[in-house]
């Protein structure tokens, strides 16, 4: 059961743009961020509170209620990719100053014990991911101070996954050459 409700909490927030702009579309503004803070805080004990996603989950919960607080409801409805990629983005800087990096962990539970070579790239996959969290969130907070709900739902609700699905379809297959020449 634990599992249905996260898999359906983790495929709501990546609905997430989609549901504010269908709530933006019905004049529904002031319930996003209740909802929002309802999916955050039901993925914080889904995921149980000693869980890695989970302390994500309630920094971005609680920069996202700040944002709120200080602009208006909106704004830190829309802030929400902005602080979600920050969030990752510091994850993954961070793991390259304490180490093993994100990437050398995520390898590690695939592979197996790495080589020094492995490490080395896998490192360098982290900086390529923490370089694109950075973008990514640059472009979430430019569509968000915009303030175009349809501009900013097409980025973070479609482009922004589609560039995540090809910086990862492009670094596995980089992977695979890689591995071959080793």
């Amino acid at each position: 059961m634990k599992n249905v409700l996260r898999i359906l909490i983790s495929g709501l927030l990546i609905a997430y743009p989609l549901m504010v702009w269908w709530f933006a579309q019905n004049g529904l503004t002031n319930w996003l961020l209740l909802a929002l803070i309802t999916l955050l805080s039901l993925s914080i004990v889904a995921q149980g509170i000693g869980h890695p996603r989970s302390w994500l989950s309630m920094a971005v919960l609680l920069v996202v209620s700040v944002t709120a607080i200080f602009a208006d409801q909106l704004t830190g409805v829309l802030f929400y990719p902005v602080w979600m990629n920050a969030a990752l983005l510091l994850v993954f800087v961070a793991s390259l100053w304490r180490k093993p990096a994100v990437i050398t962990r995520l390898a590690t539970l695939m592979e197996g014990p790495l080589s020094e070579k492995a490490i080395a790239y896998t490192e360098k996959v982290t900086i390529i991911w923490a370089v694109f969290f950075l973008l990514n969130g640059a472009l979430s907070l430019a569509t968000a101070v915009h303030g175009d709900i349809e501009l900013w739902t097409l980025y973070n609700g479609l482009i922004s996954y589609v560039l995540i699905g090809l910086l990862f379809v492009i670094e596995w297959s980089v992977r695979r050459v890689v591995k071959n020449k080793h």
